[in-house]
C-alpha cells in the first residue's frame, strides 16, 4: 500500500494522473510482468479499496488534523488532493469586476478598442494571486443592464466593481477609472490617464498595478503582467482580432484570424498575436467551420507564442485543447492544461477546456465537473461554461441533473441555442424522442440549419420510427455537404438514425483518419452506446487512447 501510495501520487504530480490504469500499477507496483492482465488478476483493484480504506480510517483518526488530504474516487486509480476544513484559514480571496469601458470616442466603430483595453486589463489582473477577477463575458453580460454598483455585487457576486469610460483620438487617449465598493457603493479609488496612444502599455501597467495596491493585493516588483508588442498598429489589429474571436460566430472566427494573420506580421515577435492565432483556427475547427487541416497551424501559432513568452497561459491553453481532443494525447493534454491554469489561475477558459475537453472526456467526471465549476465561478454569466456542466452531467448518464440544468439554463438564456439541443440530446439518451424533437427544433429555429443539429434531429426522427422525416433531413444534410464543410461524426449521426451500423461506422473511422475534434467525446456519449460491442468501434476507442 505504501508503494500504492506514493507511486500514484508522484505520478498525479508530476501531471501523469491520466496514465494509472491497472495495467500499469499491476507492472510498476506490484512486480507483475508485460503480459499481466488485470481481468485475470484483480491485484490492483483489491488493493486499491484496501488502500481507499486505510486512508479513510487514518484521516478520522491520526490525520484528522492534517491540511491536505489524499483521495481516491471509486473508479479511479488518480488522487484527488483536497484541503482539510479544519486546516487554518487563508486570507481572505478578495473579488472584483472590471465592466466593460464606455467608449467616449468621437468616431463610431471604436468599441473594440474599449472593449480590447477592458479584455486586457481583466487577463493582467487575473494572474495575481489573491484576487479573483470575473470573466470577461460575465463582466460583459452587464453592459446594457445599467446596474448600480451595489446589484451587480449581488449578481455575480464580488465585492468591488472597476468602472471607466475610453476617449480616443488622434494620437491620444484618455482613460478615466472608477473602483467601487459594492458593500457600500462608495468610490475607493478614481483617477484619470492622459497619454499619447503609444504610452498605452504603460498606462495598462500604472492602472493595474494601482488597482493592486488600493485593494491591498501584493504585486512582485518589476514583474510584466502581459506581453507587449513593439508596434501599436500590430496591438491595435490584435484587439480588434479579440473583439471579433468573442463573438463566438462563423464570421466573426473568420474576421479574427484575418486580424491576428495582420498583427503577427506587422510584430513578429508579439507573443499575443500568435496565441491569438492558436485559439482561432481551434475555433474554427470545433466548430466544424474548417476542415481539421487547419490544427497543425494553430499548433505552430500556439508554440511560436509559448516561445516567445513561456509565462503566457493562452497558448499552453490552446495546446491542451489540440493535444486532446486532435491529438488524442490525453496526457501531454492535461500536462499543458495544468501549466496554463498553474501561470494564471484565474484564467476561465482553461479551467473550462480543461474539464470539458480532456477530464470528462476520459471518463474523469467529477474531476471534470470541479474545474467546470471553477471556470463557472470565475465566469458566472458565461452560459457556455454553464452547458458545459450539464454535458458532463449527460455524458455521465446523469440524466436528472443534466435536465434541471438545461431547464436553468433555458430559463436564464432562452437565446441560446444549446440551451435546447443540449436538452434534446439528453432526452433522446433516455429514449423520449418526441420531446427530444420538439427541443432540437426549438434550437434550430435560434441557429438556423447547421450540419449538427440537421444531423442529430435526422438520427432522433430514425431513432422515433419517422423513417420519411430522417430522409429528407439526411438529404439535406448530404446536400448541404456539397457547398460547406459538414464533418463525418455529423454524418455517423445521420447513419446510426438509418439503423445502418456498418455505415455509422464507416463514418467514424474516416473521421478518425480526418482527426475530427467531436469524435474525441465517443468513450463517453450516449449516442455510441449500441456501437460498443462492435469490434470495429472497440478498435476506434483503442486507436484514442480511450480504452479504460
Amino acid at each position: 500500500m505504501k508503494r500504492f501510495l506514493q507511486y500514484t501520487v508522484e505520478e498525479a504530480l508530476a501531471g501523469r494522473g491520466g496514465e494509472l490504469k491497472e495495467s500499469v500499477l499491476g507492472m510498476a507496483v506490484f512486480d507483475r510482468g508485460a503480459d499481466y492482465d488485470p481481468r485475470l488478476d484483480p491485484i490492483v483493484r483489491v488493493e486499491a479499496r484496501r488502500l481507499r480504506a486505510k486512508l479513510e480510517e487514518y484521516y478520522r483518526q491520526a490525520g484528522a488534523g492534517d491540511p491536505i488530504r489524499i483521495e481516491y474516487e471509486r473508479g479511479s486509480y488518480a488522487p484527488v488532493f483536497r484541503g482539510h476544513p479544519s486546516a487554518p484559514p487563508q486570507p481572505a480571496e478578495r473579488t472584483i469586476a472590471i465592466l466593460p469601458f464606455s467608449n467616449l470616442a468621437p468616431e463610431a466603430g471604436n468599441d473594440y478598442f474599449s472593449d480590447g483595453l477592458t479584455q486586457e486589463l481583466i487577463h493582467a489582473m487575473t494572474r495575481l494571486p489573491g484576487l479573483r477577477v470575473m470573466a470577461w463575458n460575465s463582466a460583459a453580460a452587464l453592459r446594457q443592464k445599467g446596474q448600480r454598483p451595489e446589484e451587480i455585487g449581488r449578481t455575480l457576486p464580488v465585492d468591488n466593481v472597476l468602472e471607466g469610460s475610453v476617449r480616443w483620438a488622434g494620437d491620444r487617449v484618455r482613460l478615466t477609472v472608477r473602483l467601487v465598493e459594492t458593500s457600500t457603493g462608495l468610490y475607493v479609488w478614481t483617477e484619470t490617464f492622459d497619454r499619447r496612444l503609444r504610452d498605452l502599455f504603460e498606462v495598462q501597467e500604472e492602472l493595474a498595478r494601482a488597482i493592486a495596491t488600493a485593494l491591498e493585493i501584493r504585486l512582485v516588483s518589476g514583474d510584466r503582467l502581459r506581453p507587449r508588442a513593439a508596434n501599436m498598429e500590430a496591438y491595435n489589429l490584435y484587439l480588434r482580432g479579440r473583439h471579433e474571436w468573442n463573438r463566438r460566430t462563423e464570421e466573426g472566427l473568420r474576421q479574427s484570424l484575418i486580424l491576428f494573420e495582420r498583427a503577427a506580421q506587422l510584430d513578429n515577435r508579439f507573443a499575443l498575436a500568435y496565441a491569438g492565432l492558436a485559439d482561432a483556427y481551434a475555433l474554427l475547427g470545433d466548430f466544424g467551420v474548417m476542415a481539421m487541416d487547419v490544427m497543425p497551424r494553430a499548433r505552430e501559432a500556439a508554440l511560436r507564442a509559448i516561445e516567445l513568452d513561456p509565462g503566457l497561459a493562452e497558448p499552453h491553453c490552446s495546446i491542451g485543447f489540440l493535444s486532446s481532443v486532435h491529438d488524442w494525447d490525453w496526457s501531454e493534454g492535461e500536462r499543458h492544461f495544468r501549466r496554463s491554469i498553474e501561470l494564471n489561475p484565474g484564467y476561465a477558459t482553461a479551467r473550462l477546456w480543461y474539464g470539458v475537453d480532456m477530464l470528462v472526456l476520459v471518463g474523469r467526471i467529477e474531476e471534470g465537473i470541479r474545474e467546470i465549476d471553477v471556470s463557472c465561478r470565475l465566469d458566472p454569466l458565461n452560459f457556455v461554461a454553464h452547458e458545459a456542466r450539464n454535458y458532463a452531467w449527460m455524458l455521465a448518464r446523469r440524466y436528472a441533473e443534466a435536465e434541471a440544468g438545461y431547464q436553468r439554463l433555458s430559463s436564464w438564456a432562452p437565446g441560446f441555442y444549446k440551451s435546447y439541443t443540449g436538452m434534446g440530446r439528453t432526452l433522446a439518451a433516455q429514449g423520449r424522442y418526441r420531446e427530444a424533437i420538439e427541443m432540437l427544433l426549438r434550437g434550430r429555429e435560434l441557429i438556423g440549419d447547421v450540419p449538427s443539429v440537421l444531423g442529430a434531429l435526422a438520427h432522433v426522427h430514425g431513432l422515433n420510427g419517422d423513417t420519411a422525416e430522417a430522409g429528407r433531413l439526411a438529404a439535406q444534410v448530404e446536400e448541404m455537404s456539397r457547398r460547406r464543410h459538414v464533418s463525418c461524426v455529423t454524418r455517423a449521426m445521420v447513419s446510426l438514425g438509418q439503423r445502418d451500423r456498418s455505415a455509422a461506422l464507416d463514418w467514424l473511422e474516416r473521421a478518425a483518419a480526418q482527426k475530427e475534434l467531436p469524435l474525441a467525446a465517443d468513450g463517453m456519449h450516449p449516442a455510441y452506446d449500441e456501437l460498443r460491442t462492435e469490434a470495429r468501434f472497440q478498435a476506434l476507442l483503442s486507436r484514442m487512447n480511450l480504452v479504460r
